[in-house]
């Protein structure tokens, strides 16, 4: 895989996970209510989940093939 593509789909992962963990960890903190604290949050926890998983990936991927290596053809 390209790093270009890497690259897009850590954006893309981390961008999704950002807002459901933030939208689904404020509703069990504050309620309803954190519907407006909801932006500030997510646009802080996005940045630092591409960060982490710009580092977190080679050892996961290394964790995974271990674990499960893939099939060979």
């Amino acid at each position: 895989m390209s790093k270009k593509t890497q690259i897009t789909l850590s954006l893309f992962i981390t961008f999704f996970m950002a807002l459901i963990m933030s939208g689904v960890m404020g509703f069990i903190n504050a309620g309803p209510g954190f519907v407006a604290h909801w932006p500030v949050s997510f646009i802080t926890a996005w940045p630092i989940a591409f960060v982490v998983s710009q580092l977190v990936n080679p050892l996961a991927f290394k964790l995974a093939f271990l674990v499960a290596p893939p099939r060979r053809a």
